[in-house]
């Protein structure tokens, strides 16, 4: 277990875990003796960004890269301090979690903002044809990513982990159903032919992405538990 939260204001010490030029300090919870060390491995990390929003209610938010509580209350816990500090009235983040409200909103006493996302899943194979032949494989650059699907307008990143697949929506304008089962049902079927042996399939949706939802009931998709969801901690 972590015994210390260490505050890093050096871009260059925090290495990876800095957030580009937004942020302000990260916050890593080593285990016992990295201190003593000088180094080790980081346990959790929470990267504090200054957004320069006027309100100071909208400056400043929290990017989560720990899923433990037991180090995340510690590591919001600084990051609070420090956007208190700098004339923050509130801090926010957005985190991951099958249950809501997590333990670590219900111990700091942060509220739900609102639903970010909502994960829908499907077994596979799921043998349904291509339909459109727009959509292609793109070309990405992104860490984690096995490949991406879509258009120019529209596309999924696919994450495998282990017998699942992720697919990371995102579009740059609106859409219709009709073209969204389209683009689903090519991702899916990359999927069977290209990487046989996955069990499931999920999609992140937002709560107010209608043509998704439709799209993805057309398709076998249910909606699960686990969804993105933000919280807001007052600072006064």
């Amino acid at each position: 277990m972590a015994n210390f939260v260490e505050c890093i204001t050096d871009p260059d010490a925090a290495g990876p875990l800095w957030c580009g030029d937004r942020t302000v300090a990260v916050f890593a919870a080593r285990p016992e003796g990295a201190a003593a060390e000088g180094a080790g491995r980081v346990e959790g990390s929470v990267a504090l960004l200054d957004l320069g929003a006027d309100d100071p209610a909208l400056r400043f938010v929290a990017v989560l890269d720990c899923a433990e509580d037991e180090f995340l209350v510690p590591l919001l816990r600084g990051a609070a301090d420090e956007a208190r500090k700098a004339g923050g009235t509130t801090l926010r983040w957005i985190t991951e979690e099958d249950v809501s409200p997590g333990k670590a909103a219900v111990e700091l006493g942060a509220l739900e903002s609102g639903e970010v996302y909502r994960w829908w899943r499907r077994d596979l194979p799921a043998g349904v044809p291509v339909r459109d032949a727009a959509v292609r494989q793109l070309p990405s650059e992104e860490e984690g990513v096995a490949f991406r699907i879509g258009t120019d307008d529209a596309w999924y990143d696919v994450e495998l982990d282990d017998d699942r697949a992720r697919l990371v929506h995102d579009r740059e304008d609106e859409s219709t159903a009709d073209a969204l089962t389209a683009l689903t049902s090519a991702a899916l079927h990359a999927l069977d032919t290209d990487h046989p042996g996955l069990r499931a399939a999920e999609v992140n949706a937002a709560p107010d992405d209608d043509e998704l939802h439709a799209a993805l009931r057309r398709l076998g998709f249910t909606a699960t538990h686990s969804r993105a969801v933000e919280y807001t901690l007052s600072l006064a």
